[in-house]
């Protein structure tokens, strides 16, 4: 069989994005909070990730990793970092706000690879470094 019959096979309705439940445990909290994560089209990713590209006379003169990494997990976790009332309660007027103040840099690690994971990418592993090399 085809790609293209396998594609007409498909129930075309049924079509959604990856979500997964991802658990941390937030040291300035003190506690494991589970965050609903969901994969991020395609096209809003590209703008995520043009949006930290800082270009001078054409050229790249540097990439905000924060920024990147802070607007995968908005986009990523939105019932969490757009919820108005966990803003207000957290007093972060906006979403970055409230990700300053709720994460530890490993912790915006933790939740941005996991986002990319299920928006495609996949986690470079060691073992595949080394069967390359060899």
């Amino acid at each position: 069989m085809n790609i293209v019959e396998k594609l007409l096979k498909i129930d075309a309705g049924k079509i959604e994005m990856p979500k997964k439940d991802i658990k941390l445990q937030l040291k300035k909290l003190g506690q494991e909070v589970e965050f609903p994560c969901k994969a991020i089209d395609p096209e809003r990713y590209a703008e995520i990730q043009e949006g930290a590209i800082e270009l001078k006379k054409g050229d790249i003169k540097k990439i905000n990793m924060y920024e990147m990494k802070a607007m995968t997990i908005i986009a990523g976790c939105p019932e969490v970092f757009k919820n108005e009332e966990v803003m207000k309660h957290f007093n972060a007027p906006t979403p970055k706000e409230l990700i300053r103040k709720l994460l530890l840099s490993g912790e915006m690690d933790d939740l941005y690879n996991a986002i990319n994971e299920l928006s495609g990418y996949k986690k470079d592993d060691d073992e595949d470094e080394e069967k390359i090399k060899n």
